[in-house]
């Protein structure tokens, strides 16, 4: 393992120690996000979930003291940790619900300018025309698509570079691994003039009407070939073959498995709310609402808007953009003669299946496993039962921005009518943060300062979160629209 693979593997193995550290710290806090998270969204928090709430709430901790001198989360400090009830909702709302949380991996970040991670694969044994130091695989491109890169593991050797055409006609050398087995290899040039192919009798027999036979050592991998004509100067000559791998472990093939970083800065979302003080008494005599509780709440749920709308946005850029899977298409909703909305309809399935099949044609590694779409695409995959199946809840949801309305094929659809009506994006989100296509990083998940009241009686207070975002691989994403609706 070189120095820096085994740099990186410390610096993980830190990292992953001080974030089951910083979760037992705050573990009361995350048991009391967590409550919230199944009585309230019907879901649970693994041990990502968790790590990042902790990293998320220990940043606050730290930065919001460093602002107001220790004074954060005013009332955090008691046993009950009875301020939860308000902070609670947005914190949740933050991390675990967030509708990037569904289409992007979050990885929350442990300083203001940090660094995302993900996996990159790389060869590392020269084999054929696979050289040590290609990339494998790679979340920022995908997998190798070559046929040689599927048959690395074999004992199959491709296109092995064994001589260079300099005018005459003799050729000859050793291949790189050996013993050969009888009957597997071939000689061929960049130019396709003459192909020589193992008998399993130690001869090369050329394909050219009056050419000779060369020949092949088995065990020293030693051969030799006469051209009928001169080859040009520079021509490649390569050879293809099979190998014992059980008496040449050298063929082994190596992979070298690193985890490459990549900057993110979080940047800051920050309102502040300016209200009377009399219209705040006037509304909790009236309905028995505090003021401030549901300014909190509001200007939390507005951040959380902004927060999925810039992922949303960097996520759309991406699927429009040169890097991205091919695009779909448009889809025609129109009714032709003798059809049937009841069955026209059904023809979208047909074109998500087509980007999921262009993701998995671009990257090698994922499909299409979310939606995104405007409000004409929604209405169309809303309208697939029982291929679409709405989540839980719906009835009762207010949507102020993007939210989930359920899965179709088992794919989770999210709806924006923020995005242009007739546009739809698919998308693979990744196995995790080292295969993730976007990655959301949390810095402050929510900040609120002290209620300031001044001398005219007015209430001031200020809303602060911060994240950073990534776009990883623009290969994962891809668009369609829908016209005729």
């Amino acid at each position: 393992m070189s120095k820096i693979a085994q740099l990186v593997e410390s610096r993980m193995t830190a990292m992953k120690q001080r974030r089951g550290t910083l979760v037992k710290a705050w573990e009361p806090y995350i048991t009391a996000v967590e409550r919230y998270v199944t009585e309230k969204k019907g879901g649970e928090l693994n041990d990502y979930d968790r790590g990042n709430i902790a990293q998320c709430l220990e940043n606050a901790l730290v930065d919001g003291g460093m602002r107001n001198k220790g004074r954060i989360f005013e009332t955090t400090y008691q046993d009950n940790i009875s301020f939860l009830g308000i902070q609670l909702p947005v914190i949740a709302a933050l991390l675990p619900s967030l509708v990037l949380n569904k289409i992007g991996i979050v990885q929350a970040l442990d300083r203001r300018q940090g660094a995302v991670f993900y996996l990159d694969v790389k060869y590392g044994t020269t084999k054929g025309a696979i050289t040590s130091g290609d990339t494998m695989v790679s979340a920022t491109t995908g997998h190798d698509a070559t046929q040689r890169g599927r048959r690395y593991a074999t004992n199959r050797i491709d296109d092995e570079a064994v001589d260079t055409g300099d005018g005459g006609t003799s050729y000859g050398g050793t291949l790189t691994y050996k013993p050969v087995e009888a009957g597997t290899v071939v000689i061929s040039d960049a130019l396709s003039q003459e192909t020589f192919t193992d008998d399993g009798d130690g001869n090369l027999v050329s394909d050219y009407s009056g050419g000779t036979s060369g020949t092949i050592n088995y065990t020293s991998g030693v051969w030799a070939v006469t051209y009928a004509s001169a080859l040009a100067l520079g021509t490649a000559i390569t050879a293809d073959y099979e190998f014992y791998m059980d008496k040449d472990t050298d063929g082994v093939g190596e992979v070298n498995v690193s985890v490459t970083s990549s900057t993110v800065t979080a940047e800051d979302f920050k309102l502040r709310a300016l209200y009377e003080m009399g219209a705040a008494i006037d509304l909790e005599k009236a309905h028995g609402l505090n003021l401030e509780d549901e300014v909190v709440k509001f200007l939390g749920g507005e951040i959380k808007f902004e927060i999925d709308h810039m992922g949303i946005d960097m996520i759309l850029d991406a699927a429009t953009g040169s890097g991205a899977a091919t695009a779909i298409g448009t889809w025609d909703g129109s009714v032709g003669t003798g059809q049937e909305w009841l069955w026209k309809k059904y023809e979208f399935i047909n074109e998500v299946e087509k980007g999921s099949n262009n993701i998995l044609a671009k990257t090698l590694r994922g499909t299409g496993n979310f939606i995104i779409g405007g409000n004409n695409a929604i209405r169309v995959i809303k309208q697939l039962a029982p291929h679409f199946k709405p989540a839980a809840g719906l009835q009762n949801l207010t949507p102020t921005g993007p939210y989930e309305v359920g899965t179709l094929d088992g794919r989770i659809v999210i709806h924006d009518p923020f995005f242009s009506t007739n546009r739809y994006v698919v998308g693979f989100r990744g196995d995790n943060y080292l295969f993730a296509g976007f990655i959301y990083a949390p810095y402050i998940p929510l900040f609120a300062t002290p209620t300031l009241i001044t001398a005219d009686l007015h209430a001031q207070k200020g809303f602060m979160s911060s994240a950073g975002f990534k776009t990883i691989n623009a290969g994962m994403y891809t668009y369609g629209d829908v016209s005729n609706v």
